[in-house]
Parts: C-alpha cells; structure tokens; sequence
C-alpha cells in the first residue's frame, strides 16, 4: 500500500537587503594599572665569552632594596613564569619577568622611575574596567542608529529607502582596553545591520 502525503508548498519572497556598519565611541574607564618587570643575571664579554657579574638573585635583592626606599614593597609582585615560558626561545641570559598590579598611578611612576642595572620594564597595561549588560546594550543602540543613518544615505543615492532590520550581528563584549602607545581613551563599539531595501 502506497501512501501519498500532499505537501503545500512555500512560497518564499526574496527581500533585498542592505547591510551596513555602525559605530559609535566609549570612554574606557581606567581601572589599575599592570607592570611587567624583567630582572636578569648581568653579564660583560670577556675574552672569548661573557662573564657573569651579578646573578639574577642579586639583582632581584638588589631591587628588592630600591624598591623599599621609594616605598614599594616586592612581596606585591607576582612571578610570571608563563611569560618566561614564552620568552625562553629568545634568552640569552637568565631572567625572571615578575608583574605588579596596583589601582594607584604613583604606584606606576615609583617603579618606573627606578633604575638599576639587570631591571627592565617588559611591559605597561592601563586596564580597563567591564561593561555590564546594560551599557552594552546602550552603545549597541547608538552604534545601530548609526547604522540606519548610513543605510538611508546610500539608499537614497540608489533611489531606494529602507525598511524594517532584518540582521544584527554584534560581536562587542564587556572587555574595555586603552591603546597602551596612544594617547585616547576611546574604544570603537560597532555592529553590522542588514535592513530590507525597497
């Protein structure tokens, strides 16, 4: 017995659509600060190789002391022995990379402004703080405007308008950075927007 089932078919319409992206800026917030610090052994050529002149555990007592007098206390530092994992391939001497967080810019400019032999600054992070659900909503909103308006523009010059929003594609999260070489604290918050296009 053969039985046959009748299926309606669908008629689906095309819609022509016009995809565009839209932008709009935030002010990252600074939240604390991430220091890097390379201390390695010191070494001077000498004859036919180098020479060791310090290890890198007198480097490290040696600025454990400077830290003190400028009132930094080194217990405060964390050693980063993934960075030193990742660095190994390029060493040529031994080092130690250790990091230091603090909310406090003096904090920064007292390690900074402290110089001694075998001691490197590897790295400055300004972090920013989270976004939470409703400011990313927020911006969303704005950036989607913004959207819309370049949509209308390049409609017009096509002879066309635009309708209802068909797409959305967001890809933002609550992270915020600050360019660490620059000098703004902005941060691009964009998304993509498809709209019919009649």
């Amino acid at each position: 017995m053969v039985v046959l089932f009748a299926l309606p078919s669908i008629a689906q319409e095309h819609v022509n659509t016009i995809t565009v992206t839209g932008e709009t800026e935030k002010v990252v917030e600074e939240s604390g600060y991430t220091i890097l610090v390379a201390l390695q052994q010191i070494l001077v050529f000498e004859g036919q190789g180098e020479v060791e002149v310090s290890s890198v555990e007198n480097v490290k007592k040696n600025y454990i002391d400077k830290l003190n007098e400028v009132g930094i206390d080194f217990n405060q530092f964390y050693r980063n022995t993934y960075y030193e994992f990742a660095a190994s391939y390029s060493a040529t001497r031994e080092t130690q990379y250790y990091y230091f967080q603090t909310p406090n810019k003096e904090d920064v400019r007292k390690i900074l402004n402290v110089k001694l032999a075998g001691i490197s600054i590897a790295d400055t992070v300004i972090n920013g703080g989270k976004l939470t659900n409703e400011e990313l909503a927020s911006l969303t909103k704005k950036a989607i405007d913004d959207a819309r308006e370049k949509a209308i523009i390049v409609a017009k010059k096509m002879n066309k308008t635009i309708g209802e929003i068909t797409a959305i594609v967001d890809n933002n999260t609550d992270e915020q950075y600050v360019q660490n070489y620059g000098t703004s604290t902005l941060q691009s918050h964009a998304v993509t927007v498809s709209f019919e296009l009649k």
